[in-house]
């Protein structure tokens, strides 16, 4: 605890408080001006009398602030329940983003082995006996589009060139 002392409606006060000096010092200055106020406003009152008044305005405010305070709880506590759903959702959508990280991870593995495996069994062996990758075989649609595409009109069925009827259009 640390000593302050103050200056209050003209007299001296040594106070106990945790609170820092310049805390203090403002609290009794603000209550100064306020038992100050009150009595020019009031010239009938005396010190006490404007202490009292001082001290009712104060808790007239602090149970208004404590209302308003209430209020606002009561106000926020949906949004706080909701923004503890979404912390709870949130939660469990980075849990299952780490699940499917792992998921892919695991198949990035999987297409490596079998990449792997697949350069390994296209190996083969040519007459000097060098390891030589084999071409992989191409699909059917590819060997049958490069078969047509290769031939050459032989003995049988040969295009001819086709006319219009209109010499314009060539």
């Amino acid at each position: 605890m640390n000593k302050h002392t103050v200056y209050v409606a003209g007299k001296h006060f040594v106070l106990l408080s945790d609170d820092k000096n310049e805390y203090v010092q403002k609290l009794a200055e603000e209550v100064n001006e306020t038992i100050s106020k009150l009595s020019a406003d009031n010239p009938s009152l005396d010190r006490r009398g404007a202490a009292i008044l001082c001290a009712l305005d104060y808790a007239d405010d602090m149970h208004k602030a404590a209302a308003k305070n209430k209020t606002l709880s009561e106000k926020a506590q949906p949004l706080i329940s909701q923004a503890d759903r979404q912390s709870k959702q949130l939660i469990e959508l980075k849990e299952k983003l780490a699940g499917k990280d792992n998921e892919i991870a695991k198949l990035k593995k999987d297409l490596d082995d079998l990449r792997a495996a697949f350069e390994k069994s296209t190996r083969v062996l040519d007459g000097s006996g060098m390891v030589k990758n084999n071409p992989a075989p191409k699909s059917d649609n590819n060997n049958n589009q490069n078969h047509h595409q290769k031939k050459k009109p032989g003995k049988g069925y040969r295009p001819m060139r086709q006319y219009t009827l209109f010499d314009d259009e060539k």
